[in-house]
């Protein structure tokens, strides 16, 4: 999943705090080394019988630098845990959201692959009936019943095509075709409706 700029913009921050926090620390060790070497000359010095009173009063100084270092981390650390929490608040809320918005461009994209869908078979439909409307209105005009339109071929006589349906009635060793001339048009040869004649074809 990827990060959101709320989240990436928190990690950020809190990259930066932990840096500070790391230079603080540095910070109190070399305090904490400060305080441990005075406190052993003020024992060395007690001991005797030196005068140890400005190194008690730096050591105290010293320890006081070391835990307000100490506290001030612990704050920044506990800043940084709240950032990072509402920041995961915010970057789920707003993943949900993105989650949401994609599904709605899904649903819409389902929605378009339909339609165009439903579109292709409506103009599949569409082309299918005109081409049946075109079969019928061409199998009224050629003067065919709708099972001899069925049958129906173009065969050239005389250099002429003509629409014929075979209804062979001889019987004859000669191979042969008997047709019935439909009505012709343009370059068709015309001839009466339901006229039958014969022609026979050698092979």
């Amino acid at each position: 999943m990827a990060l959101t700029n709320v989240m990436t913009q928190s990690l950020i921050s809190a990259s930066t705090s932990m840096k500070q926090i790391q230079l603080q620390q540095g910070v109190k060790k070399q305090m904490d080394g400060k305080a441990g070497v005075l406190d052993a000359e003020i024992k060395r010095d007690e001991a005797s019988g030196a005068d140890t009173t400005k190194k008690k009063e730096e050591l105290a100084e010293t320890q006081k630098r070391s835990e307000d270092i100490a506290n001030n981390n612990m704050e920044q650390i506990a800043e940084t845990n709240k950032e990072m929490q509402k920041a995961r608040e915010a970057d789920a809320t707003l993943q949900k959201e993105n989650e949401r918005a994609e599904a709605a461009r899904e649903k819409k994209r389902a929605e378009r692959r339909w339609q165009e869908q439903h579109l292709q078979e409506a103009a599949s439909e569409r082309r299918a009936e005109e081409a049946d409307r075109v079969a019928n209105a061409q199998a009224r005009a050629s003067g065919f019943s709708d099972e001899e339109n069925a049958k129906a071929q173009q065969i050239d006589v005389g250099g002429v095509k003509v629409s014929v349906v075979s209804e062979s009635t001889h019987n004859t060793k000669v191979p042969h075709i008997d047709e019935k001339i439909a009505k012709s048009t343009g370059t068709e040869v015309s001839a009466a409706e339901g006229v039958s004649v014969s022609i026979d074809v050698k092979t």
